[in-house]
C-alpha cells in the first residue's frame, strides 16, 4: 500500500503520513529486535521481566503485549501520541514516567 504524504507548503520535503496501525507494528517490531539482542540478558521485553508487565494484560503475541500496555499507559493519562513519531524510546520513556 502506498504511503500517503503531506506536502510542505515551504518548499521542504514531504511529510509521511502514518497510521496508527502503522505506527504500533513498528513499536512491536522495534521492541522484537531489542528482545532478541538483549531479552535474555536483561529481561527486556521477556514477559514477566519488563517494567510494564504489572500492568499487560496479556493483550497480544510477542511484543505487541508490551506496546499495548505502553499505549494504554499513555492513553489512560491523556497522552495524545503522534503517530508519525517513531522514536519509541521516547514513548516508553514517557509511559515509565507516568506509571
Amino acid at each position: 500500500m502506498p504511503k500517503m504524504e503531506q506536502l510542505d507548503l515551504f518548499g521542504g520535503e514531504p511529510t509521511p503520513i502514518h497510521t496508527k496501525q502503522e505506527w504500533f507494528e513498528a513499536f512491536a517490531k522495534h521492541c522484537d529486535e531489542i528482545y532478541d539482542k538483549e531479552g535474555d540478558l536483561k529481561g527486556t521485553y521477556c514477559c514477566g521481566y519488563h517494567w510494564c508487565c504489572d500492568e499487560c494484560v496479556g493483550v497480544g503475541t510477542g511484543c505487541t503485549g508490551c506496546v499495548n500496555t505502553i499505549v494504554s499507559i499513555l492513553e489512560r493519562n491523556g497522552v495524545e501520541i503522534d503517530y508519525n513519531d517513531f522514536d519509541f524510546d521516547y514513548w516508553e520513556r514517557k509511559a515509565r514516567e507516568l506509571l
